[in-house]
């Protein structure tokens, strides 16, 4: 798991519609979760074609593939 400095879970790719950190997520309370991805290092992950998961070196990714 990847965890942002706020405590959220990030999950990159699909253009960030998966990542809890994309400011579209509720928490366990029901409250809108502040978007991360200004400052969010796997932006380039969630927004770009070009990048090769295979080659991903974020060990705790959760798209990595082996």
């Amino acid at each position: 798991m990847i965890i942002d400095v706020t405590g959220v879970v990030l999950t990159p790719g699909n253009n960030g519609e998966d990542c809890k950190g994309n400011g579209k997520h509720l928490d366990e309370n029901g409250i809108l979760i502040e978007c991360c991805c200004d400052e969010c290092d796997y932006l380039l992950c969630c927004t770009s074609d070009s990048v090769n998961c295979s080659e991903c070196t974020v060990s705790d990714c959760p798209r990595k593939t082996e």
